[in-house]
């Protein structure tokens, strides 16, 4: 304990530097980097105790606990605190619409919980690590800066000589030990004897994760697992020591690791030799990093540190401590890079004044820190550049750092520096065969210009401008080498031979698009500034010589009219679509108009030629028309997609937009008729136009023609399109509105379709919010799809069909209406509508009606004419010219109405022919089909008593009502009847493991214990069957079965949809998933003698049945064993069939062969086992399927308050029906001897059989599955050895009735030890009677009478299925109340059961049989136990289960996510949380930290925990992406929507677009139902068969 008196020697020494080095230089490598690995959590307790401890105890003089609880209290009053909480890769952030200055202003999940920005309009998206919570930042909000907890108190402060002493050298200690150099050389105080080495291996972004498992394996012969852990470490901390020894051993492992890894087209990996001091320094470099960010985050300590950081060095050569560590960053590996970003975060950037300080540094040192940034290969999140956004976004700081640093010239001088390679010897940018991912981030650069003029300056400085008219100089150069570039010239003859490279430029130009706007919108801020920056771009285009003539000026004629220019022609000279210059000054002068500078232009720009201004922008446009005409098909798709771009919606606003107000600009200040004779020239049509050109070349014509088409289409708007701020008055809200209308003109539009059609500022803003409600009615959405607005009628009069942001496709979908009048033009503008009256557009009209009027329709085409309608009536003067174009016009539309009134006549001729025909068809059936409307069948009233019985059980059943009938195969279409004798029918079906109803969530069964010929009463994991109800022939389905395989097998992961091995297949008709199909067993009609019946029901009692019963299985075990009967068994033995045998149905061998093949699968799956034909659990699994089945039906009923009878769907009555007589036919196909054992087994739950023994009791069985057990078993008992016999009618209904009976009775018991609470009444006092002859034989019971009603409602659910099960046996049709309501449903189940409507007379009825048998089955010792509370008890009726109860604001559940902490791992990295919605458990999914063994292969969590709460099914919601992940085994899975959607009624998976979320219980429901009714697997196959799965995903690592 030495280390304790190391503060007091420290403060005594003459040199207390040296003496804290010193004992660093001893203690840490003896903590750090030793050969035998510590045990979790000593090396830390190291640490605390002996180094950061005595550091604690020097700075506060006093023991540490002391002094950090006095500062504790000092900074519980600190000013304006700021969260400074960094943020984590993934980690939820939100931003508010309304108050935050930009989007970058950004909260913590805990902050914006505290904040008023809850009740505003919020986003949240997901963080890409790195930046911080700007909780408490003044400048960051325009009003609640600060959250409940962050607000600002009285200003206390701290000053402490110790801490600036030892702040200053540990400061100095951690930079010397993360910027170590090779040539450096410890300081005598840390060197130590010991000659020992680290190879140590660092991350990279180059090599995989298997690339460098297999290097570490080759070189220095460690195992796979080794391997893993050594990558997963170097990924996760950046580097990682993978060998100890000799410097010369290291050097080996070193050259082996660099030649292993190292490939033609790869550098090797690097790797370093490091002394194991040296290690063990840099890594208690890293802790103290961790340890400053806790000490500084008192108030005092952090203005200390800063002083230190920032304190010029004593060397002026050198940087100061904090520019060393940035200096250095591109160097560090990947755990040291998030240790110093998060201690600047936490120190210099919470203070104002430190803060600006290091802005200074970071600007000074910006070109070095992008050039590191550039040549390094790690992601910009953990780059020092990435803190850009946490300074240039600061409006004051903004606005200092252009003042005092330049910033602006800084940032455009680097991206100019970095791109300067790129240029050609025009000194114009050309990025053939650029490198991307170089490319890529040196365009990162221009976000942080963005950053800094996101908020543009209230108040201008002389200073400000002329700083700013400095940066914009700059850019402007860097336009220049923009403007002209990559210039393209049509392809004759052959195709071009290479694509030209076309990506990065328009890449380019999208990252300029804002930075440009926003250029502009600081000029119109000041009017000085507008008309300086305009001189200074009218001087750059000017001065740009890019693109210059090839010929001197010419003049040509048209009307009179001479235009003296140079000529140029689009598609033989070379042309660029990139013009940002030309595009600015038109922007610029947009916005003098608009301010009223441009009256003061003419004092800073000369004369202005406006021809030179229009010529780059009109050669644009007519590219694309160009284009267009398919004139430039040979230059390929690279010429398209540009155009593309040009016109889309990403580049148009800078681009095409800014284009067509040029030449609005030149139509106001040129004179009409040159301009149009220029536009002639450029459009290359002056000559057809002026009658001097011709062409009997068709592919020509077509060409002329659909430039004309553009040409007018150009001139309609340049005269029509005015809403543009300046141009007209008009806002940009009309602006929006008008935008919107148009869209909506189209199609319904969703909110998140609208939005991305929209142009969005440099804030991601659309202004749609504001004007969609004036324009649009919502229409919400269902359970599926989402919200519309569709727009109101008394917008579509602002139609314009012609409106210029329409793509080709959106204008082929409008309507071709008359335009609106358009808002009049602002008085700079008002001259382009002299275009629609001067010579040369008059002369164009002419013109084009005159080839109309011509018979040769290959000269003018419909859309030509419509242009041409448009623009004539805007006319503002006609000529005697122009009345005879009105008379052309007259006369061309004189024939195209009386062409349209032919086509219309020759239609309606066409539908009455038609419709003729339709009739006489019809007749003709009618009269050969006359049978089957005559002799349709009449409901008849039968007087019998049978046929009117509604009974299913016992001596008075009624007989069945319908049978399978004709069936027609979904496959060939041919009809067949469903009879024993005929080729089998099946019936398509799934079958499935579930937990649907379980009440012991997590418990699995295994064929050990008693299951599964005894369903445990919690239900842990059924075997569910479901059927979409197709029906096909036996053969059709084996053929198409065996063509699914071979066509299958030779799909891309076809695996993924669909099981082969397993016998999947999806459904011919429907594509639902099956796996096995069903026979179609007619029902055997009731032959029921009534007076037999009575005669019989009168000797055969309850009693005698169960002596009955008992001697036969006596008799078969004795039989079994023995193989002779003794005579006096003989007759009791015998005896059972003096009551009626009959022969059992026989089968064709095609439905005998599907019994087997559907019977093995539902074995196969319910058991999860391998297919084994003689297994004596087949019938077993059978019957259980049919009970969990019918079960899981009724649940659902139930919940849904549906009636029992007549809700079912279709599909599901025939598969259910189908599933029933299955399962009955199951004891035909097994042996005899394996159904009598069972039966056996089964019934000596409820009643004694000799020959079983340990019979499980009541409460360890549910009744429901022990019924049907019975039920479908018991036919196998008169089997005799020569002879094939099973029941009578009449037996089988005694049978049935008695099986019947024992069972609710065993189950009221059941239900009664459960059970609690008085009630009054007669059938109170039966339960009174009940429950003393039952606390008579059991121990443990609790005093009291139970309640009747509980004990009614606990029976309900059984009678219900039973209810189920008998009409599906028998085909007795229920009463009919039980169709209509499903309430007061007791009576009458009783009454179709053939029970007393009370209960409890059942036990009365047969009080001599039951006193006994209550004696033995309370006698159970499981009922003792059970009672003692020993043993799970389940309450009757079960709870029905559902999917978690989810809250309604999203936003909850990312708060649940954010405190979510994996069991496995503790460190910070980003995790995948991941809600099961069966159980509500949050997992770790996607992570190897949190992967475990199934079935020995390692898998995810998700899919290990599916496997036990689900069944190896799985619903999970991903809190962070908003995403259900649905999951059907280890390798199936798909994306679903989540349950929740946004204001306008949309989901938002990866909260791409961040609005609040809200539960929809509609969407949720219809999830719990495909959860409740066994679709998820369906889903999932349906969902990958439309996805065309192209690459798997690894479903099993979730």
């Amino acid at each position: 304990m030495l280390f304790l008196f190391c503060p007091q020697k420290w403060q005594e020494a003459s040199n207390r530097e040296a003496a804290i080095l010193g004992y660093l230089g001893e203690q840490v490598p003896l903590i750090y980097c030793l050969e035998a690995e510590p045990q979790q959590g000593e090396e830390e307790q190291k640490v605390e105790e002996r180094l950061l401890y005595p550091l604690e105890c020097f700075i506060f003089g006093e023991d540490p606990s002391v002094g950090l609880e006095k500062l504790q209290q000092y900074s519980g009053s600190s000013s304006a605190q700021q969260c400074g909480r960094v943020f984590k890769e993934g980690e939820t952030v939100y931003s508010c619409r309304d108050c935050a200055i930009d989007p970058t202003c950004v909260l913590c999940i805990e902050c914006f919980q505290k904040s008023v920005h809850k009740s505003h309009r919020y986003k949240m998206h997901a963080s890409a690590g790195g930046g911080f919570c700007d909780c408490g930042d003044l400048e960051a909000w325009k009003t609640g800066p600060c959250c409940s907890q962050h607000d600002p108190g009285t200003s206390v402060t701290m000053e402490t000589v110790q801490a600036q002493t030892l702040f200053h050298l540990l400061l100095r200690y951690t930079t010397d030990m993360l910027v170590w150099e090779d040539t450096n050389e410890l300081s005598e105080e840390l060197k130590v004897k010991e000659d020992t080495y680290f190879c140590v291996l660092y991350n990279d972004e180059h090599h995989s994760y298997d690339h460098v498992i297999y290097t570490l394996q080759r070189a220095i012969a460690c195992d796979q697992n080794q391997a893993q852990i050594y990558t997963a470490l170097i990924d996760k901390e950046g580097r990682k020591a993978v060998k100890r020894g000799t410097l010369r051993s290291c050097q080996q492992a070193k050259d082996n690791i660099r030649r292993n890894s190292e490939h033609i087209i790869q550098k090797p990996l690097r790797v370093e030799i490091l002394h194991t001091a040296i290690m063990a320094h840099q890594t208690f470099a890293l802790r103290l990093g961790a340890w400053f960010q806790k000490i500084i985050g008192y108030s005092g300590l952090r203005e200390v540190f800063c002083q230190v950081a920032l304190e010029p060095a004593a060397d002026n050569n050198n940087p100061c401590l904090i520019s060393r560590l940035m200096l250095h960053d591109a160097k560090l590996y990947k755990g040291a890079r998030k240790v110093v970003h998060e201690l600047i975060f936490s120190s210099l950037l919470m203070d104002t004044e430190y803060k600006r300080q290091f802005a200074m540094k970071f600007t000074e040192h910006y070109k070095q820190l992008q050039e590191d940034f550039i040549s390094d290969d790690h992601q910009r999140n953990i780059s020092i550049t990435a803190l850009s956004v946490q300074i240039f976004t600061v409006p004051t700081l903004a606005r200092q750092l252009i003042d005092e640093g330049s910033v602006i010239k800084v940032i455009i001088d680097t991206v100019m520096d970095m791109m300067r390679e790129h240029l050609d010897s025009n000194q114009r940018f050309h990025f053939q065969g650029h490198n991307p991912d170089k490319f890529f981030r040196v365009q990162v650069i221009f976000h942080d210009l963005r950053y800094i003029l996101i908020s543009k300056p209230s108040v201008w400085t002389e200073t400000l401008r002329e700083k700013f008219l400095e940066g914009l100089h700059v850019f402007l150069r860097f336009l220049c080498c923009m403007q002209g570039m990559e210039e393209v010239k049509r392809q004759l003859g052959q195709h071009v031979e290479v694509e030209p490279e076309w990506e990065a430029g328009f890449s380019l130009q999208m990252q300029l698009r804002h930075i440009l706007a926003m250029f502009q919108d600081w000029c119109s801020s000041d009017e000085r500034v507008l008309l300086l920056a305009f001189q200074e771009c009218h001087r750059a285009l000017m001065s740009c010589t890019n693109q210059p003539f090839r010929s001197e000026p010419t003049d040509s004629y048209m009307c009179k009219q001479i235009l003296h220019a140079r000529p140029y022609k689009v598609s033989q000279e070379p042309v660029s679509i990139h013009l940002p210059i030309s595009r600015l000054l038109a922007g610029l002068y947009v916005l003098l108009c608009q301010t009223g500078a441009i009256q003061y232009l003419p004092d800073f720009v000369d004369t202005l030629n406006f021809t030179e201004l229009a010529e780059q922008p009109l050669r644009c446009v007519v590219l694309a028309a160009q284009v267009c005409a398919d004139m430039w098909r040979r230059n390929g798709l690279s010429l398209v997609s540009q155009v593309y771009y040009y016109q889309d919606l990403k580049c148009r606003d800078e681009m095409f937009d800014k284009d067509i107000i040029m030449l609005q600009i030149a139509a106001s200040k040129m004179d009409p008729n040159h301009f149009l004779m220029l536009v002639l020239l450029r459009f290359e049509l002056f000559d057809v136009f002026n009658g001097n050109s011709s062409s009997k070349d068709q592919e020509v014509v077509k060409q002329w023609n659909r430039l004309t088409e553009e040409m007018l289409y150009l001139i309609i708007i340049i005269v029509g399109e005015r809403y543009v701020p300046g141009i007209s008055n008009v806002t940009k809200e009309d602006v929006t509105m008008r935008e919107v209308i148009h869209l909506l003109c189209i199609q319904p539009m969703a909110h998140s379709s609208l939005v991305k059609n929209l142009p969005e500022n440099e804030s991601h803003e659309t202004w749609l919010e504001t004007v969609v409600s004036k324009v649009a009615i919502f229409k919400k959405p269902g359970v599926s799809g989402h919200g519309l607005y569709e727009l109101k009628k008394e917008c579509l009069k602002e139609f314009n069909p012609f409106f210029y942001h329409y793509s080709r496709p959106q204008h082929s979908k409008v309507r071709a209406l008359r335009p609106p009048v358009p808002p009049p033009f602002c008085p700079g503008f008002s001259n382009i509508v002299y275009l629609l009256c001067c010579d040369i557009f008059i002369h164009i009209l002419r013109r084009i009606f005159q080839k109309a009027a011509e018979d040769r329709s290959s000269r003018w085409t419909e859309p030509m004419i419509q242009r041409v309608w448009l623009l004539l009536p805007h006319t503002v003067s006609l000529s005697s010219s122009s009345v005879s174009c009105v008379v052309f016009a007259q006369s061309v539309q004189d024939k195209e109405k009386a062409e349209r009134k032919r086509k219309a006549e020759a239609a309606k001729a066409h539908r009455q022919k038609i419709m003729a025909q339709m009739s006489a068809m019809q007749k003709n059936f009618i009269e050969s089909n006359k049978m089957l409307y005559d002799n349709m069948p009449e409901s008849s009233i039968q007087s019998d008593t049978a046929a009117s019985s509604r009974v299913a059980v016992g001596p008075e059943q009624g007989v069945c009502s319908t049978d399978w009938g004709a069936q027609i195969c979904i496959l060939c279409q041919e009809e067949q009847e469903v009879q024993a004798q005929a080729p089998a029918m099946v019936l398509t079906a799934c079958v499935q493991r579930s937990t649907v109803l379980t009440q012991d969530r997590g418990k699995t069964l295994s064929p050990e214990g008693c299951y599964p010929l005894f369903m445990p009463p919690d239900l842990a994991v059924g075997t569910h069957t479901g059927s979409c109800g197709h029906v096909m022939h036996a053969t059709c389905w084996q053929k198409y079965f065996e063509a699914v395989q071979n066509t299958t097998r030779n799909r891309l992961h076809a695996d993924l949809i669909i099981d082969l091995e397993n016998g999947e297949y999806m459904c011919p008709l429907c594509k639902s998933l099956c796996n096995t199909v069903i026979p179609l067993i007619p029902v055997e009609p009731s032959k029921l003698n009534y007076e037999s019946a009575e005669l019989v029901g009168q000797h055969l009692t309850l009693e005698r049945w169960v002596q009955i019963m008992s001697s036969r299985i006596r008799g078969l075990r004795a039989a079994e064993e023995a193989m002779v009967l003794f005579d006096e068994c003989q007759a009791d033995f015998r005896s059972i069939l003096s009551f009626g045998v009959q022969e059992p149905p026989k089968f064709s061998r095609s439905i005998t062969e599907m019994l087997g093949v559907c019977a093995t699968t539902v074995h196969r799956v319910g058991l999860q086992t391998a297919p084994n034909d003689l297994c004596p659990y087949v019938p077993v699994m059978s019957w259980n399927t049919c009970a969990y089945t019918i079960q899981a039906i009724e649940s659902m009923l139930q919940e849904e308050g549906k009636a029992l009878f007549g809700s079912l769907q279709n599909r599901q009555l025939s598969g259910l029906k189908a599933l029933v007589q299955f399962s009955a036919s199951q004891r035909l196909k097994s042996r005899k001897a394996v159904i009598q054992k069972h039966f056996a087994d089964m019934l000596a739950v409820l009643v004694p059989v000799p020959t079983v023994e340990n019979a499980p009791s009541i409460l360890e069985v549910d009744f429901f599955h022990l019924l049907v057990g019975l039920v479908l078993s018991i036919p196998a008992l008169y089997q005799e050895e020569a002879v094939d016999l099973q029941p009578s009618a009449v037996s089988t209904a005694f049978n049935h009735l008695y099986l019947l009976h024992l069972v609710t009775m065993g189950h009221m018991l059941q239900v009664l030890l459960a059970s609690h609470g008085p009630e009054e009444g007669e059938e109170a006092h039966a339960a009174a009677e009940l429950f003393s002859i039952m606390s008579q034989h059991t121990d443990g019971l609790r005093a009291g009478v139970p309640g009747v009603e509980s004990v009614k409602r606990g029976v309900l659910p059984f009678l219900r299925c039973a209810a189920l099960f008998f009409n599906c046996l028998t085909g007795v049709p229920p009463p009919e109340e039980l169709s209509e309501s499903p309430e007061s449903q007791l009576p009458l189940l009783c009454s179709y059961l053939s029970l007393p409507s009370n209960l409890f007379q059942l036990f009365q009825q047969h009080r001599d049989v039951v006193t006994n048998l209550i004696k033995r089955w309370c006698g159970n010792a499981a009922i003792s136990k059970a009672l003692k509370g020993e043993m799970q008890i389940i309450r009757y009726p079960r709870k029905r289960n559902r999917l978690i109860d989810l809250p309604e604001d999203y936003s909850v559940l990312l708060n649940q996510a954010s405190h979510f902490k994996c069991p496995n791992s503790s460190d910070d990295e980003r995790k995948h949380p991941t809600l099961c919605l069966q159980c509500g458990v949050m997992l770790c999914a996607q992570s190897p930290c949190c992967q475990q063994q199934l079935n020995g292969e390692e898998v995810g969590a998700c899919t290990a925990h599916a496997a036990i709460c689900g069944a190896g099914v799985g619903m999970f919601l991903r809190v962070r992406e908003c995403e259900i992940i649905l999951m059907a085994s280890k390798t199936r899975g798909s994306p679903y929507p989540a349950p929740y959607l946004d204001d306008y009624g949309e989901t938002d998976p990866q909260l791409g677009r961040g609005n609040p979320l809200h539960l929809c219980p509609e969407r949720y429901r219809k999830l719990h139902h495909m959860w409740q009714q066994h679709c998820i697997l369906e889903e999932i196959a349906r969902s990958l068969e439309l996805l065309n799965v192209m690459f798997p995903f690894e479903w099993q690592m979730i």
